[in-house]
């Protein structure tokens, strides 16, 4: 004898369908946009070290961002790469291209712009900014 439903009960599975399937997508979601931004965070950290390395060989601020950007290539937005160092006793330096001597500390600073992917997101933000600073001993 097959299974039936008694006549008042036909139509729960499919309400309760549509009232699972929201939460269900917005989770699908949520994990789809968080995945994406945790990989281009780890994108952007990646960039920032090899930046920095090249800083700390005494490259100059132009030759550190080509290197950051290249490492951001299958990135989409704007990146802003900021390069600075720290004097051998802590202080600040002035400028870059100019203050920076062995023995300091080069400090290379990205940010991007992240966009989200599925709706979720862009519900909560229209982007997420995402900046990485790494520093690294000047030889």
């Amino acid at each position: 004898m097959p299974f039936s439903r008694p006549r008042a009960e036909r139509g729960a599975a499919a309400v309760e369908f549509a009232l699972v399937v929201p939460l269900l997508l917005a989770v699908v979601f949520s994990i789809i946009d968080l995945g994406f931004a945790i990989n281009r965070y780890t994108v952007l950290n990646n960039a920032t070290r090899e930046g920095v390395r090249a800083a700390s060989l005494s490259a100059s601020s132009s030759e550190v961002d080509a290197v950051v950007n290249d490492s951001l290539t299958d990135l989409d937005g704007k990146v802003t790469v900021q390069v600075t160092c720290e004097t051998p006793l802590g202080g600040a330096c002035g400028s870059w291209d100019g203050d920076h001597t062995a023995g300091g500390v080069a400090v290379v600073t990205a940010t991007y712009e992240h966009a989200w992917l599925t709706p979720m997101g862009k519900a909560l933000s229209s982007s997420l900014t995402l900046s990485k600073t790494s520093k690294m001993r000047i030889e």
